[in-house]
């Protein structure tokens, strides 16, 4: 029997690791000269694996969560992924200038997340696909954007 479920964390972990992979990425969360370290430290503090949001967080800092589901298996070897990402800021911290890029840090860091994905063939046999981009006030300190894209036909691994 297939074990429909345990994709969702290796989804999650590819997910997290195509981010932490992107140098524009980083350096828009953690500034020009970030440093290895600082890059394995950042999971969990700006980087989660589920939507996290610190009400008493008083650094002005940009942050990337993520959620997997699984709205419909239509087979017993083929699945449908559902990925939410939410990129949001600090209000203190919206302008932002990149090369290629236009809008605010929270716009910026949602596009560059997008592109990251988008280009990625890591998630199955169904291209990723984006289905909707939406604003989020996550509290009154932050602003940003949520993202969903659909993966089709993921292969269920045994």
């Amino acid at each position: 029997m297939s074990q429909i479920l345990k994709d969702i964390g290796a989804c999650k972990s590819v997910i997290i690791n195509s981010l932490l992979d992107n140098t524009e990425i980083m350096e828009l969360m953690l500034g020009k000269n970030f440093t290895e370290t600082q890059v394995d430290n950042i999971v969990y503090e700006q980087i989660f694996p589920y939507l996290y949001i610190d009400e008493t967080q008083i650094e002005t800092k940009s942050y990337i969560c993520c959620e997997v589901n699984i709205p419909k298996i239509p087979t017993s070897t083929i699945k449908n992924i559902s990925i939410c990402l939410w990129a949001f800021c600090h209000k203190d911290i919206m302008k932002y200038s990149k090369k290629g890029y236009k809008g605010s840090r929270a716009d910026i860091l949602a596009d560059m997340v997008e592109r990251c994905l988008r280009n990625s063939n890591k998630f199955g046999i169904g291209k990723l696909h984006l289905d909707s981009v939406t604003n989020i006030y996550p509290n009154n300190k932050t602003y940003g954007r949520e993202m969903i894209f659909t993966i089709p036909d993921f292969k269920i691994k045994e």
